[in-house]
């Protein structure tokens, strides 16, 4: 609809402008517009007519801008009927668009066939290996007794794995069939391999946290072994050290009775054999009766009734020396705890390549 006025601006006649608004009234009529809202049955359509009627440039807004010439009584006049049709408009867009919106909604439904009233399937939850629900159990007897806990490193120098706990370079336990090497070196050239066991770390830690100092150092060592039930090249040991001043045996047969009794739970027989270790003198293999065969004999104990567990004995005076410390002044003692057999000892398990095979019946058996 054009401006209400003559061609050289002159203004119509006050009959003849109400005359015009009753036209513009009958152009604007709602059903017209209304007709063409039913007949669209998408969001774009409805979109577009929107736009075309009720938008910054739409038919009505076009109209609203023609009123600025009009007396107050003609702009009441035509900006009721202006007014009424936008309220109109609006209310029929917004209701089918809402009604297209619930189409789609429903049609989408309909397709997917998913019924959300369904229960859902519950997810798999993952759950920690026994060989690390164990791991935690000694850490926290450990704790409980007032160790640090450092995990060190599984790639060491030689000289920390060997020469830095009394063990010669002369010693079978330096060659490639029981130690694996790796081709680098670290920065000052010296040959790098995985740890063979966790006393690699003692000199570093003393060292480290100063002294008096105890010490848990749980973590994998390696060694090039045949696998059977109680071997594996790859396994864990949790390792302790205690350096203090006047440390005796017999306070390393009662540490190892309280930590034993803590990770196990229960009583256990256990007895103490003597044996050699470079890094420890004297030295001692502390063995628990197997709680498979009740000391009868079986594969895990290799028929003999009792289980290795524990290689331990008084640090050797040249480790300590190694530290930087008096011998004379400082001792203490040191122990391997072999993490896989103890968990076969506290959990009944025959043979300790369940805990590597990947057999999730067996790993969902201790979730």
């Amino acid at each position: 609809m054009k401006c209400l006025y003559r061609e050289g601006n002159e203004p119509l006649s006050l009959a003849l402008r109400a005359f015009i608004i009753y036209i513009l009234n009958f152009m604007l009529d709602t059903k017209i517009a209304l007709k063409e809202l039913e007949k669209l049955n998408n969001a774009p359509q409805t979109t577009e007519r929107f736009q075309k009627y009720l938008g910054k440039s739409g038919a009505l807004n076009e109209e609203f801008k023609t009123m600025g010439a009009l007396s107050f009584e003609e702009k009441k006049k035509m900006g009721s009927v202006l007014s009424e049709a936008k309220t109109t408009l609006t209310d029929a867009y917004e209701s089918k668009e809402r009604k297209l919106s619930m189409e789609g909604i429903n049609q989408k439904l309909n397709e997917d066939l998913i019924d959300i009233s369904l229960d859902g399937k519950p997810l798999d939850q993952g759950s920690y290996s026994v060989l690390a629900l164990v791991r935690r159990e000694i850490e926290e007897v450990y704790k409980g007794m007032g160790f640090i806990i450092d995990y060190g490193h599984e790639i060491v120098t030689k000289y920390e794995n060997f020469e830095s706990v009394n063990i010669p370079l002369t010693h079978p336990a330096t060659e490639m069939h029981d130690t694996i090497y790796l081709k680098d070196t670290d920065p000052s050239g010296l040959l790098l391999i995985l740890r063979t066991h966790n006393s690699a770390h003692q000199v570093e830690d003393i060292m480290k946290y100063g002294v008096p100092l105890k010490l848990g150092s749980p973590g994998r060592v390696y060694r090039f072994e045949n696998m059977d039930a109680s071997h594996d090249t790859m396994f864990r040991y949790a390792e302790g050290l205690v350096i203090d001043k006047n440390v005796s045996i017999a306070n390393f047969k009662d540490t190892m009775k309280k930590i034993l009794s803590g990770i196990l739970g229960k009583a256990t027989e256990i007895r103490m054999r003597p044996s050699y270790f470079p890094f420890v003198e004297p030295g001692f293999e502390i063995d628990a009766q197997c709680t498979i065969c009740g000391g009868k004999g079986c594969s895990l104990c290799k028929q003999s009734g009792w289980i290795e567990l524990v290689g331990a004995g008084m640090v050797h005076p040249n480790v300590i020396t190694n530290a930087g410390l008096d011998p004379k002044e400082w001792s203490g003692f040191a122990r391997g705890i072999g993490v896989s057999r103890l968990a076969a000892l506290r959990y009944g398990i025959k043979d300790i390549r369940y805990f590597t095979n990947g057999d999730l019946r067996f790993a969902k058996s201790f979730s």
